[in-house]
């Protein structure tokens, strides 16, 4: 989780981190927690919350940042849970997440890759069958993991 805080004197934005790809969650740290309600940008400038200032509930992403509305009228710590890119490979950084949960995955797609240089080696398919096989491994673990094995469940939300 990324703990963001907004005050008055900075305005409503914030930049999002450079691993950013999706978000899962926002929240303000109040007893109880508020979620932040997303709107689209059409929506978000439209709404005459945006020219207020209080306690924010709602936000939007532009660009690389998130604002919200209404603006913050002090200091409030929000908190966001969202999905990250991983780190990319080079010289100075030679392993990653994936390098670390799944270099079998990692060694047969670039074996794949290699293909057009192999000249249609025998071995591509056994390689690409491996690969699926990590890659479906992967994903399984994946979906088990988001819902931690619990059942889902439906729950009304209280305004």
């Amino acid at each position: 989780m990324l703990n963001l805080s907004f005050t008055a004197m900075t305005g409503s934005t914030v930049g999002l981190p450079n691993d950013f790809l999706e978000m899962r969650n926002l929240y303000l740290e109040t007893n109880p927690e508020q979620p932040l309600t997303y709107q689209t940008p059409s929506i978000f400038t439209r709404d005459g919350k945006a020219q207020q200032s209080g306690q924010p509930s709602n936000y939007t992403v532009l660009s690389d940042e998130i604002q919200v509305s209404p603006a913050p009228n002090g200091t409030f710590n929000i908190y966001m849970l969202y999905y990250a890119a991983p780190a990319f490979l080079s010289d100075s950084n030679t392993s990653n997440v994936f390098m670390a949960q799944c270099p079998d995955l990692l060694l047969y797609g670039a074996l794949g890759e290699a293909e057009p240089y192999l000249m249609n080696d025998n071995r591509l398919a056994i390689w690409g069958g491996l690969f699926q096989r990590g890659l479906d491994s992967l994903t399984t673990s994946d979906d088990r993991g988001e819902y931690s094995g619990a059942p889902i469940s439906m729950k009304v939300a209280r305004r």
